[in-house]
């Protein structure tokens, strides 16, 4: 579907996911390209979801730039859905093609209804003792254009809820776009795997990086402008 060299010149959001010294793709955008990779080959199309998103290889940037390739396979019925095979590779290993990241992507041309919500009662049940600040310090390695969380609002041993900001303009982060609005919001789904840490390190004492999500839907065309809950 398409090849990108990678590098903080071009990808500047990269500045504020860095680990161990180095830049580092969040899975977050990985899963835009995955999207963007199955409706490229499938123009007329929606994209409903992912289904088991998989970073087999972090993408990390050093001296030599990752030259990434996204392939797509022929979409295949699913009910009232078309699923997807999509990949991200680059280069070799030991004489093998390396595979960054795989998922099925769903597509549909009419998004269904999304199903009611209600707050789980066990999530709401305690505040949260530390600020935001002291979440990124002493927490979370995420520079400031990664800082999507506003204020979490709760915290229990089943989950946490937060109030999260959505993603700027595509052009914002990256020189060399793919669209110009997003299909995802990578800033949305990048702080909810950043919950997703803060819940683990209360729970835990340590923190994990995502590197797998089984499903994922979603139910509108885009994003709100300014925040969402999660």
């Amino acid at each position: 579907s398409f090849t990108r060299e990678i590098d903080v010149e071009r990808y500047p959001i990269l500045e504020s996911h860095v680990l161990n010294g180095k830049p580092v793709v969040p899975l977050a955008l990985i899963a835009e390209w995955l999207s963007h990779g199955a409706l490229h080959e499938n123009p007329g199309f929606m994209v409903h979801g992912l289904d088991d998103l998989r970073l087999l290889n972090g993408i990390k940037i050093d001296q030599k730039k990752p030259k990434i390739r996204l392939l797509a396979g022929k979409p295949r019925k699913r009910g009232a859905l078309f699923e997807v095979d999509v990949e991200l590779r680059d280069g070799f290993k030991d004489g093998r093609e390396v595979i960054h990241s795989t998922a099925k992507a769903i597509l549909t041309d009419n998004l269904s209804q999304a199903p009611g919500h209600t707050h789980r009662d066990e999530i709401e049940l305690t505040a949260y003792s530390k600020t935001v600040e002291e979440v990124y310090d002493k927490i979370l390695f995420h520079g400031s254009q990664l800082r999507g969380i506003q204020s979490i609002l709760s915290v229990s041993p089943r989950g946490m809820t937060a109030r999260i900001l959505t993603a700027p303009a595509p052009v914002k982060w990256l020189k060399e776009p793919l669209r110009n609005r997003w299909i995802l919001d990578p800033l949305v789904l990048d702080a909810a795997f950043q919950l997703a840490m803060v819940c683990c390190y209360e729970e835990k004492g340590d923190v994990s990086l995502p590197s797998y999500c089984a499903s994922y839907r979603q139910y509108r065309h885009k994003f709100p402008s300014d925040e969402v809950v999660v």
